[in-house]
């Protein structure tokens, strides 16, 4: 039938758009966009990494979600505490 076709709205952009706007509004890190918009790794990355503000406060990250070396899962560095 001619009226079941697939609406497009003129005010929503679309889903990639509606991320970008989310993350200049509220500069999410790369977990969270994944998370909220179930957006792939590189995808939200892409986003963060294209945002200004978001590299003037960036952090070297240790590489792609990998321990330190010398340091398995569930162990922790030992400090020395004075």
């Amino acid at each position: 039938m001619p009226w079941q076709h697939q609406q497009s709205f003129a005010g929503l952009p679309l889903m990639f758009e509606q991320v970008k706007i989310s993350h200049t509004m509220f500069h999410q890190n790369v977990p969270t966009l994944v998370r909220m918009f179930h957006l792939l790794w590189a995808q939200a990355k892409a986003i963060v990494a294209t945002c200004p503000s978001c590299q003037m406060y960036q952090l070297p990250s240790l590489g792609s979600r990998v321990n330190p070396r010398g340091l398995n899962s569930g162990e922790v560095w030992q400090m020395d505490v004075i």
